[in-house]
């Protein structure tokens, strides 16, 4: 077999097929698909996708599909015809999901009756597929793609709320999955779970990365840590990617795993204690901690002893990543000194999507810059100060205080808001909302809770409500966010 970077991804899947017909590519509830079936089924949503779009051009096709089978299915067939890929997320408002479509103007929506029972939208255009015919291509060859290719169109919020759309190509994850094979010593006899949903990079990446070089993936429908705990021991897992929240619900059962397990934890630094009772459950985990970003997939990671070494710090950076700190006339800054983070790497994304300035702004000559602030020390170990921008990180979604804020203003009780991230062991970040009222006698907190519950996915929404008589300021007369996150922390104390 030639190389893998002169093949997309997907492209053993064919030999898949015939070495190893039999192992399962996908656990799904009392469901076993093998991989011979696997891609039977990709073949035969190729035919259907063809049939539908009938150009040679690449199109872009909107996935609301929930995490079920058939949404890895028609992702690969896309994937793998050289189109891209474009996952909406069931947790999204009406009026976030309209606003993504009229962004990512896909060719073609494809849906599921799952789907659409769950999500609070639906569009009028979507198609579901025809599953009753899966096996009529079962003897047809699936058609590869360029690893040059672009992939996947996925989303996440800007700084004012507004969504940016990042492409990836197929050759940035290939090359992710070498890293991550060196890094985290798993192969295709490992077994692999993502609890998180489909739509999150995080999880997609896992799940491709497992069907990718041959591994048997397990697909949850939804993260309970009993549910999970369940599915370890029935398939054997062997690997779970996963955020800090999951990790410490799982930390907090009362069981005991023995068998081996690689923990991946991505989103925040867990706390040594959860990662204590981690081991105490699973009494023969390995745990590994890494830091990435949507658009930039592997940049550090720190395994259990080495957090012990250097607890602040995110880790070493990955194979082929090389990290520099540079202050605002774009200087290397010698070891230990805080300035901007710059990451160059073969994993890092193609462009946002119809956004130039904001592409500029983050693939910068000197590498890729997302407003990560923080410094190398002596060893080349990575430690995050904070963000230059606002960004809030719970339960390892990306939530921006602005976007909040502004939702709780369109209530007429409200004068001002501040929203902030405080630290939460469970939540990596707990969203609390300060809240100036007009009239401090007859708060309407009613109001505010409906309006963040219209217009804000759930993660977004505020999970404590404070008021406070006034705001400080700066000498510009701007809220001094600093300064109220500050005294908020003291209090906590």
């Amino acid at each position: 077999m030639p190389h893998d970077n002169f093949y997309g991804i997907g492209s053993q899947l064919e030999q898949f097929a015939k070495t190893q017909p039999d192992k399962p590519a996908i656990f799904y509830q009392d469901t076993i698909i093998t991989y011979k079936s696997f891609k039977e089924n990709i073949a035969s949503y190729q035919k259907q996708l063809r049939e539908l779009l009938n150009t040679q051009h690449p199109q872009k096709v909107a996935l609301l599909i929930g995490n079920e089978p058939m949404f890895l299915q028609v992702y690969f067939a896309v994937i793998m015809l050289g189109w891209v890929a474009v996952p909406f997320d069931p947790k999204w408002t009406k009026n976030e999901a309209r606003l993504i479509k009229e962004m990512a103007e896909p060719d073609l929506i494809i849906t599921s009756e799952a789907f659409k029972q769950e999500a609070a939208y639906q569009f009028d255009e979507s198609i579901i597929l025809d599953q009753n015919t899966l096996t009529e291509a079962s003897n047809g060859l699936l058609f590869t793609a360029d690893a040059e290719k672009e992939f996947y169109l996925g989303f996440t919020s800007g700084s004012t709320g507004t969504p940016k759309g990042f492409i990836r190509s197929q050759l940035s994850w290939i090359h992710s999955f070498s890293a991550g094979k060196a890094v985290f010593n798993y192969n295709h006899n490992d077994t692999i779970i993502a609890p998180g949903p489909l739509n999150h990079s995080l999880s997609l990446f896992g799940a491709t990365h497992a069907l990718h070089i041959g591994a048997s993936f397990c697909l949850p429908t939804a993260f309970s840590h009993t549910s999970i705990l369940n599915l370890i021991k029935k398939h054997r897992v062997t690997v779970m990617y996963g955020v800090p929240t999951m990790f410490h619900s799982l930390a907090s059962l009362n069981d005991t795993y023995s068998h081996p397990i690689t923990f991946l934890s991505s989103g925040a630094k867990l706390e040594p204690q959860v990662k204590e009772q981690l081991k105490n459950v699973f009494t023969e985990a390995t745990i590994y901690e890494y830091y990435g970003a949507s658009e930039l997939s592997y940049i550090t990671y720190a395994t259990d002893s080495f957090n012990q070494k250097s607890p602040e710090s995110v880790g070493l950076p990955f194979p082929n990543v090389q990290i520099t700190i540079r202050n605002h006339l774009g200087e290397i800054l010698p070891a230990n000194q805080i300035g901007d983070i710059y990451v160059k790497s073969p994993f890092l994304f193609n462009r946002y999507l119809n956004n130039t300035q904001a592409t500029q702004e983050t693939l910068t000559k000197y590498g890729a810059f997302i407003g990560d602030v923080g410094f190398l020390n002596e060893l080349g170990a990575l430690t995050i100060v904070g963000r230059k921008n606002n960004l809030m990180i719970t339960g390892g979604h990306n939530v921006y205080p602005e976007e909040v804020e502004q939702v709780i203003k369109q209530s007429p009780a409200v004068k001002e808001a501040v929203v902030v991230g405080l630290a939460d062991q469970h939540w990596g970040e707990r969203i609390v909302a300060l809240i100036e009222w007009k009239d401090e006698c007859h708060p309407n907190l009613a109001s505010v809770k409906n309006l963040c519950k219209k217009h804000l996915s759930i993660y977004k929404r505020p999970r404590k409500y404070i008021p406070v008589a006034t705001f400080p300021y700066t000498h510009t007369n701007k809220i001094a966010r600093q300064q109220i996150l500050d005294n908020l922390k003291e209090l906590a104390r």
